[in-house]
């Protein structure tokens, strides 16, 4: 009795090996540069009892907001560096690096966000 199975690789050539590690690569690299598409914000917002205030990215710095919390600005980034309210959520969420992140602060009625510098998410043709 003859069954026609299907033959399976048990091994793989050289240039297998090359195609798949090229592949891996390449995955990885378009992953890297798609996440490093990174602008470089010129000032944060702060809210504290609805009250905005600008603050600028460009220079590294350590702000006293007055209502118990200290913000850190360093490489373009900012950050809740110290806050008197309970739980620290505000400290625990790190730095704000996109347009796309806030911190919020419910104790301390604070918001800090990165503005976006267009309306328009992308244009398709």
């Amino acid at each position: 009795m003859c069954l026609n199975k299907p033959r399976v690789i048990t091994h793989f050539s050289f240039a297998d090996g090359v195609l798949i590690v090229f592949l891996i690569f390449l995955i990885i690299f378009s992953s890297i540069a798609t996440y490093q598409k990174i602008v470089n914000y010129d000032y944060a917002i702060v809210e504290i009892d609805g009250n905005s205030r600008e603050i600028s990215l460009a220079n590294d710095a350590i702000i006293d907001l007055g209502n118990g919390q200290i913000l850190e600005v360093k490489d373009r980034r900012i950050r809740v560096k110290e806050s008197d309210c309970n739980q620290q959520i505000c400290v625990k969420h790190g730095w704000l690096r996109f347009s796309n992140d806030a911190i919020v602060c419910i104790p301390n009625r604070t918001i800090i966000y990165i503005p976006r510098k267009s309306e328009l998410d992308f244009i398709t043709h």
